[in-house]
């Protein structure tokens, strides 16, 4: 039998999940509206003498009560006995046994979207960032940082969620909040690395040379949310998630071992943050893809299976595994020199950030250790917020898709992959979907430079889908150098055109077909000449026009949508006159020379004056 390349041992290791039928002496019940403690005594003081009634969440759309008696309480009696009652019950779940039951639906109808009101955030910042052999991870063999055009995370929140609080001093955070727990202990420092990876530790490995442990997004804005170790209750993670995200969170990433542990609760906290959180457009919740190496009943090999009831599987939920050095999937060896790999793989995982031997940010001089699924999550949670800080406009939905846009491809059979392994069976599957997803690695090993110039402006999200990812940076500097462009277009209009590019397949070949004219000219500058004149002109003001007339744009404000018409009504007025288009037309070879210099062209872009007008052309 010959086996197809997208299989493998899918052999999920699960947990055991509660029955409607059973008895549990701890419950939590979700309603439609807040209740009156005494009133859910009286009515369920028929079924068990000593309840215990604790107020949860008041929240709306949530109302959590926890529920407790010893005699032990059956959820589907408890139901049907509060509706005869007269409660309004959305649902009722054990607070400590796992479920796979999917509770109704949240009612967000006059819900409103949560916005940070005490969260504060900090703006960017001079960095002394200093290259190393263990902080690879944030270069072009990790998540690909650039700091012309990702930023610092600046003006973003981070929510991490953990249950240690061991070298939280080392941190700078906005807040450290406790959630269903009055003490949290400090035996490792595994949240602090979290927030330490995707932003920074104060007096890291630099201290006595200068300078913080700098991370992925450093001017972030972190908060810490300590929760109760695994395995005493089910509630406690959900309900950190929705208190970061009623706090105004942008990212949410939990690394402690919350497998096995889904429950109505749950799908509750993802339902908010999708819909409500980040001012209603999505907070993002970040979770690793964990390692099970346990052998299946049956079977020889390791599990290595993110199975479909796990939280990182669901759908609402950005899965992360680690990449190795190579950009592959992460293997280690041991001490008889087998590779065996470091997490699961599965259907739902999104994508790749580094997991192999990076720097400790606690440690002086510098010392590696291996970052795994849990530091490749928090690293790919400082890509979020790089993404974020460069156009926060962005929708949950639209920042999915511009960072499996702007992957980095994984070749599924890596020569680190094929070689000295202890069971091959391991690093199946060997193929790629149509889509181009694996198992093993998502669709791609996630590159921050190119999802932030795709969101950032439309030239530069349109020179990223062309491939062009030098000349992208290349805009990116121009942009930079002439902040503001009092003739062209400012940051919050690029940053709604980079949307309707990122919405719009039609309008993002329009304006990648006005790109692939300029690469032609940049080529050989003396093709312009065989062009009709005005051509290249009406390209332009097609574009003008047709970008807000879009189906799929995000809605534009009033002050935006006249500064487009303006720039329109300028454009239009130039082409009137024949002496003006045959300019604008070369200064558009001029940003073509600049964009791709070559031997030929780099005489004309020297030789040319400002481009100011030629921004002013491509301004939306």
């Amino acid at each position: 039998m010959i086996r197809p390349p997208w299989d493998f041992e899918y052999r999920p290791v699960h947990a055991e999940t509660s029955g409607e039928d059973t008895c549990f002496d701890d419950l939590i019940l979700a309603s439609e509206g807040p209740v009156d403690p005494a009133q859910l005594a009286q009515v369920l003081g028929q079924l068990a003498p000593d309840l215990r009634i604790e107020p949860v969440l008041d929240w709306h759309p949530l109302y959590w009560t926890r529920v407790r008696s010893g005699c032990g309480l059956e959820p589907a009696e408890c139901e049907q006995c509060l509706r005869a009652g007269g409660m309004a019950v959305r649902y009722l779940a054990s607070a400590h046994a796992a479920s796979q039951r999917l509770p109704p639906a949240l009612d967000l109808s006059g819900c409103l979207p949560m916005r940070a009101s005490q969260w504060q955030t900090r703006g960017p910042s001079v960095l002394q960032e200093t290259a190393s052999a263990g902080r690879w991870f944030v270069d072009s063999c990790g998540v690909g940082v650039d700091r012309r055009a990702c930023g610092t995370g600046a003006g973003t929140r981070l929510a991490v969620i953990d249950n240690d609080a061991g070298e939280v001093s080392r941190l700078d955070l906005d807040n450290h909040i406790l959630v269903g727990t009055d003490h949290v202990p400090g035996g490792s420092s595994h949240a602090a690395l979290l927030v330490a990876w995707a932003v920074r530790a104060v007096g890291g490995p630099g201290k006595n040379g200068g300078g913080d442990f700098i991370g992925v997004a450093p001017d972030a804005s972190p908060r810490l949310y300590s929760i109760p170790k695994p395995g005493n209750d089910v509630f406690s993670f959900p309900l950190a998630i929705v208190r970061a995200v009623a706090d105004g969170a942008d990212v949410v990433v939990c690394a402690t071992n919350v497998d096995g542990q889904w429950s109505p609760m749950l799908d509750d906290a993802l339902e908010l943050a999708s819909h409500l959180g980040r001012q209603g457009r999505g907070t993002a919740v970040v979770l690793p893809c964990g390692r099970e190496t346990s052998s299946p009943e049956g079977s020889v090999h390791s599990s290595l299976s993110l199975g479909a009831g796990e939280p990182a599987a669901d759908p609402r939920v950005f899965c992360v595994a680690p990449s190795g050095r190579d950009g592959g999937w992460f293997l280690w060896r041991d001490r008889r020199g087998r590779l065996h790999p470091f997490a699961n793989r599965g259907p739902a995982l999104r994508w790749l950030a580094p997991g192999d031997d990076v720097a400790l940010p606690f440690s002086s001089p510098e010392i590696f250790a291996h970052a795994e699924s849990s530091g490749a999550s928090a690293m790919a949670a400082g890509v979020l917020l790089l993404v974020l800080g460069q156009n926060p406009k962005l929708t949950l939905p639209e920042l999915e898709d511009a960072l499996t846009r702007t992957v980095r491809e994984v070749d599924p059979q890596l020569p680190s992959e094929r070689h000295a392994l202890a069971d091959p069976y391991d690093i199946l599957p060997l193929g790629r979907d149509r889509d181009g997803h694996n198992a093993k690695h998502g669709y791609g090993r996630l590159d921050a430079c190119r999802a932030c110039l795709l969101v950032s402006d439309p030239i530069a999200s349109a020179l990223v889908s062309l491939g062009e990812d030098q000349a992208a940076l290349r805009w990116a500097e121009v942009r930079n150098e002439q902040p503001g462009f009092p003739s062209g277009y400012g940051r919050e209009l690029g940053h709604w055109a980079a949307r309707v590019l990122l919405a719009d397949a039609g309008q993002r070949h329009a304006v990648c077909a006005s790109l692939r004219h300029l690469r032609l000219l940049a080529a050989r500058p003396e093709r312009l000449r065989d062009q009709a004149p005005g051509a290249l002109l009406r390209v332009v003001m097609m574009v003008l026009r047709e970008l807000p007339r879009s189906r799929q744009a995000p809605a534009l404000d009033a002050p935006l949508q006249r500064e487009l018409v303006a720039i329109a009504d300028r454009t239009r007025a130039a082409a009137l006159h024949p002496a003006s288009t045959t300019e604008m037309e070369e200064r558009m070879g001029l940003l073509a020379a600049v964009l791709w210099p070559t031997a030929d062209n780099r005489k004309v872009a020297r030789e040319g004056n400002s481009f100011t007008p030629t921004v002013e052309l491509l301004g939306a």
